[in-house]
């Protein structure tokens, strides 16, 4: 008897893991168990047999994996069919049926406390569970904040519509939403973007949202509209401190889309703020840079008018002044005249040449773009115990700003991935810098990883990926990643210069 309940035992726990999230399952195995002991009971003793307590285990996976109702159904079925069949089998007379009670009144105590313990136990378990998922959310919400106020803080507003967009998507499990830009005459307004639908549908969805333009512009709150043609949505106005900027809208299922969804709200709510901080922070940005460039043009010009201009006038006058009296002036004087004129000159290219290199960084010798780089690689090296080999061909002189940033924002972002989730020791960045193109290649001799499992993290939230295809894609170029356990990972892009110009 006992070697064959110590062979049941294995099959009875497989048997519980395999259906534990199956209900019904899960309750005919108890069932059967508990059958199993009451009949176990009948040739080894009765009331007076030990595996009487075998009772405590299909009662606590009950009490903790099924519903309370169904746990204490399971006890007082228990407690009767023993009853029921000693009453039938030993011919236990009702008279005794008290005494029968109180002889076991131990068992039964301890079965419903261990019931009323498990239930607790489940409960926390369950709180406990909700509580991880609760903070799993969490955590998504803040890697979605970070994915967009990261993402959009290297890209110049240009895909700010589909970051939004994307982030709808992740954070309401819903499969269609987009962010629509309200259209602004005489200003270049943002590409408003969608997930989930073609580019037909979105041409046809995107003029519906600019015929209620008028409507939009007056909703502060979020509301509930439907749309001819595409279904019922959740609207949330996006504004900044001056204007209205568009409309962030997720599209609702079927079964739920009429009703009041209070989470799903705030989510567009805590988007549209995010939005309005991150348009908000790059219209501030692109004043301050105008700002700076006209104190820098005022700056030449004082230069230029105190020094080089005052100087220029003097050899002007002097040139005119001698061209009137050079017949009357002796051949000596006339020479002095003529040697003054070439030394005023002479100091007047100076001025310009010192000008000239107090602006360039490349002339003057100061901290370029590529020192930069080279700078941030060499402390990265230093500080993580990694050699990083950069070599450059080509000159970053006349790189526009947001290529530079963009650039250094992937070769930092390539580098740091290849150091902190690849463990490697070596990493090579090769950069060529062409007038008509831009080529970038990262290798290392990482761990590696699997592309198909990559990419599904990418899809539930991941962050170093996406910003770097958004950056590439942002400028026009092209990007690809190539990696597989155990062999490291190379990372190559290809941006065209000027594209953005020419746009």
């Amino acid at each position: 008897m006992i070697i064959a309940l110590l062979a049941s035992v294995p099959v009875a726990v497989s048997l519980y893991r395999h259906y534990a999230d199956k209900p019904v399952a899960l309750q005919i195995a108890v069932i059967c168990e508990m059958a199993v002991i009451v009949l176990l009971l009948l040739p080894t003793g009765g009331m007076d047999s030990p595996f009487k307590w075998y009772a405590l285990n299909p009662l606590m996976v009950a009490s903790e994996l099924l519903s309370a109702w169904f746990a204490w159904s399971l006890l007082v079925s228990y407690i009767g069919v023993l009853g029921a069949v000693f009453y039938i089998f030993l011919n236990l007379e009702l008279k005794n049926v008290p005494a029968f009670a109180f002889q076991n009144s131990g068992l039964i105590a301890a079965l419903v406390v261990v019931v009323v313990a498990m239930q607790m136990i489940g409960g926390l378990l369950r709180e406990l569970d909700r509580a991880n998922e609760r903070t799993d959310e969490t955590l998504d919400h803040i890697k979605s904040i970070y994915h967009i106020v990261e993402t959009a803080s290297h890209h110049e507003l240009m895909n700010i519509g589909q970051i939004i967009a994307d982030c709808v998507v992740k954070l309401t499990k819903l499969p269609k939403a987009f962010f629509w830009f309200a259209p602004r005459p005489g200003e270049v307004t943002p590409a408003s973007r969608q997930t989930g639908w073609n580019q037909a549908e979105e041409a046809q969805l995107f003029a519906r949202m600019e015929q209620h333009l008028e409507e939009w512009r007056r909703n502060d709150e979020p509301f509930y509209r439907g749309i001819e043609g595409f279904g019922d949505f959740l609207f949330m106005p996006v504004r900044m401190n001056t204007r209205f900027v568009g409309v962030i809208g997720v599209r609702l299922e079927a079964e739920g889309k009429m009703e009041v969804n209070r989470w799903l709200a705030q989510q567009l709510i805590l988007l549209q703020e995010l939005s309005s901080i991150i348009l908000e922070r790059h219209e501030l940005a692109v004043t301050e840079n105008r700002l700076t460039i006209i104190n820098e043009q005022n700056r030449i010009a004082d230069e230029m008018h105190d020094s080089v201009s005052q100087s220029l006038f003097g050899i002007v006058y002097a040139a005119h002044s001698l061209k009137q009296t050079w017949r009357e002036l002796p051949e000596e004087e006339l020479e002095e005249q003529i040697d003054l004129i070439k030394d005023s000159a002479t100091m007047v290219a100076k001025e310009l040449r010192k000008t000239i290199h107090s602006l360039s960084s490349k002339k003057s010798g100061g901290q370029n773009w590529l020192g930069t780089v080279r700078s941030h690689l060499s402390t990265i090296s230093r500080l993580n115990g990694v050699e990083i080999d950069f070599k450059v061909s080509g000159d970053d002189y006349g790189l526009p700003y947001h290529y530079q940033k963009a650039l250094f924002r992937i070769i930092s972002e390539t580098t740091g991935n290849a150091i902190r989730h690849g463990k490697a020791k070596l990493v090579r960045v090769e950069m060529a810098l062409r007038p008509e193109v831009i080529k970038l290649s990262v290798t290392d001799n990482g761990t590696g990883f699997d592309m198909e499992s990559a990419a599904a993290k990418e899809t539930e939230g991941g962050l170093g990926m996406p910003n770097m295809h958004y950056l590439t894609q942002s400028l026009g170029g092209e990007i690809s990643i190539s990696s597989s356990i155990g062999v490291g990972t190379q990372v190559e892009l290809s941006i065209p210069v000027g594209v953005l110009a020419n746009k």
